[in-house]
């Protein structure tokens, strides 16, 4: 998790129960999880493993053709430009941080590694494949998402929003146990429409299939 219960326990200036504990968890995941799918991507970088079908609308790519022209410069030092326009891969979770292996498997089950400047560039959407056909299907692990720890307006929010989330489950317990209702206006949980406008710029505009 981006926050963690110390950084909560911290920022409240409470003492946690070891229940309390259990919920804080509950709700730094929960959290977590709803601005991610607020952000339409991961606010951690993570490794993942994605399989793509290149569609038969793509162009298909010569498998024995490069994203140079090897004839006008047999050295490889000038000259180099493109033939073909590559197929591009839409990955997930981007942005696309590293990326450690890429292949390819053709339609007749060949399994195919590919390298990385010759077989597919990375871009910060996914890669864009300069070698395959169309049903071919590439296979990318790579680690991607943002990286929350850099973003302190992130930890900040959770933080927020984690806070009046405990404080209505203290109001709520202390309540209970005094079997008197405190009179206390419960606060609002989640993520406020001001917090979520201000991470506005992070959402990803649009999900890759």
């Amino acid at each position: 998790m981006l926050v963690s219960i110390d950084e909560l326990r911290r920022y409240m200036d409470i003492t946690f129960s070891s229940r309390q504990e259990d919920a804080a968890t509950y709700v730094l995941e929960g959290l977590q999880s709803e601005l991610e799918a607020y952000i339409r991507r991961p606010i951690e970088i993570h490794e993942y493993t994605e399989t793509h079908v290149i569609q038969a609308s793509s162009t298909g790519l010569p498998t024995a053709s490069f994203f140079y022209d090897q004839s006008l410069d047999t050295t490889l030092n000038t000259g180099i430009s493109v033939t073909q326009p590559p197929v591009g891969v839409y990955l997930r979770n981007t942005p696309v941080v590293t990326v450690t292996e890429v292949t390819l498997t053709n339609t007749t089950g060949d399994v195919l590694e590919q390298t990385e400047g010759i077989d597919y560039v990375v871009q910060r959407y996914g890669i864009d494949c300069y070698r395959g056909y169309p049903n071919d299907v590439v296979t990318v692990t790579y680690e991607g998402g943002l990286n929350g720890d850099q973003i302190k307006m992130f930890r900040l929010m959770i933080l927020r929003a984690a806070s009046r989330e405990m404080q209505n489950m203290h109001d709520d317990v202390v309540g209970i146990k005094d079997l008197n209702s405190r009179n206390v206006a419960p606060l609002q949980t989640g993520f406020l429409d001001s917090e979520l406008l201000a991470l506005k710029r992070y959402r990803r505009k649009q999900i890759a299939g």
